[in-house]
């Protein structure tokens, strides 16, 4: 299990997380929601222990994520980059040195492994997978992994997304204040 726990976050002085508490399961799917802007991805990056939280907690199966110990939670982990143009531009990685970005190219064209030049880890040898607003066509994939007792989260506004998550946490609204 993969939890948060009222969890704080603040960038450049607006508050993005307040108290938001989260428990992702083994065995099911959670879709992270909500309108562009609102921190979908950082929350992703939060459970990844790579953006700190100004309060609250990251856990994996009940033991803290720390500065400490996040590199050997993320080996636990795979993370699906956001788009295809990104993996296509060969070299995005996570920014911490010990996480492999990590797909399955079976039957995926655009995220086929031989075109990226990376280490290359499927997600079916990880027990957490984190997908950043992947293409519908992993879709398939996710929710099966999530059948074999892996903890799947994604980050998606897509219905398909939401019809075929266990759990759906909704972030709120972005408010541009125009700084």
């Amino acid at each position: 299990m993969l939890e948060l726990k009222d969890a704080t976050l603040s960038v450049d002085g607006r508050l993005l997380m307040d108290r938001l508490s989260l428990m992702a399961h083994k065995g099911q799917m959670t879709c992270i929601t909500g309108p562009k802007g609102c921190g979908k991805t950082l929350l992703l990056r939060v459970l990844m222990g790579v953006v700190p939280l100004d309060k609250g907690l990251v856990s994996v199966d009940g033991e803290l994520i720390s500065e400490l110990s996040a590199s050997a939670f993320r080996k636990l982990m795979a993370y699906v980059p956001q788009t295809e143009e990104t993996v296509a531009q060969r070299g995005f990685i996570p920014d911490t040195n010990d996480m492999e970005t990590a797909w399955s190219g079976e039957g995926l064209e655009p995220w086929e492994p031989k075109t990226i030049g990376l280490p290359v880890v499927t997600i079916q040898d990880k027990a957490i997978v984190l997908a950043d607003d992947p293409p519908t066509v992993m879709l398939s994939q996710l929710r099966t992994l999530a059948n074999e007792g892996r903890t799947v989260v994604v980050t998606s506004q897509r219905e398909e997304f939401l019809n075929m998550s266990d759990k759906i946490i909704r972030l709120g609204k972005h408010e541009d204040n125009g700084s």
